[in-house]
């Protein structure tokens, strides 16, 4: 039987660097995987990239512009806007990524978004809950989304699920919204409950943000595979919410 994975950035990264190969994931994960996928959001990622140079950085965009590529063979993810609807398509990285560049403003808009609540706000959130980050992280998914909503009077009566429902039906563009800002608004609650808490710097909330995508776009796949322990255990969590089966594995096999 034919099986499909999209892979987290940091798998593309690994093949990039020559630390891992499909083969290795066939042989790890499912030897029945034909085809891997890719999203804009690797392409929104391949944006943060930096170099010294002017050249130095456009090789390194084609560099992973070709490392998609050969991975994927041009498999891409596309959402279609505003209905939300996800395609698959064949579109080459390099033409994503000159599409998503053609809205300039649009990246900063992003990050502004993402970075309304401060790590003070945050803290104090947490103090509130009363919820242990080192015991919710060994909560199965349906004990975490129990535990937060045990809480839910603490959260102006509102449940994990609940919160992120009356948060878009307040938003300006809340009919607009679809799966993927769901993922996004749960991945940032669970963060602030301290849940797999990513590591604070000045990308952290801008780089969840892609990590809720790439699970929001490895739904439409069988397997989601990351190496990054943090997104895994989110993903999961949103996976059980919403009744989706794709499977999150790491790069080994390992959940």
């Amino acid at each position: 039987m034919r099986k499909t994975a999209y892979l987290d950035n940091n798998i593309f990264v690994d093949i990039e660097q020559n630390s891992l190969s499909i083969n290795n994931l066939l042989e790890n994960i499912d030897q029945n995987l034909t085809d891997f996928f890719y999203s804009a959001s690797h392409l929104q990622e391949a944006n943060e990239m930096t170099a010294e140079t002017k050249n130095e950085l456009n090789d390194r965009l084609v560099k992973r512009f070709q490392t998609i590529s050969s991975v994927t063979k041009n498999n891409y993810l596309f959402q279609e806007l505003p209905s939300n609807k996800v395609h698959k398509l064949k579109e080459k990285p390099s033409v994503v990524y000159n599409t998503i560049n053609d809205v300039p403003f649009a990246r900063n808009m992003i990050k502004g978004m993402m970075s309304t609540v401060n790590e003070e706000q945050k803290a104090e959130f947490r103090k509130q809950l009363n919820i242990d980050p080192i015991r919710i992280n060994n909560y199965s998914p349906k004990e975490v989304i129990k535990q937060i909503n045990s809480k839910s009077d603490l959260m102006g009566g509102f449940s994990l699920v609940g919160m992120i429902e009356k948060a878009v039906e307040l938003h300006p563009q809340g009919k607009e919204m679809g799966l993927h800002n769901r993922f996004a608004g749960i991945f940032e609650m669970l963060d602030m409950v301290g849940y797999w808490k990513d590591k604070f710097n000045e990308k952290s909330n801008y780089a969840r943000l892609w990590d809720s995508s790439h699970s929001h776009f490895s739904s439409y796949c069988d397997y989601f595979i990351c190496n990054d322990k943090r997104t895994r255990n989110k993903a999961k969590v949103v996976f059980e919410i919403y009744g989706i089966e794709t499977k999150v594995l790491d790069s080994s096999g390992k959940e």
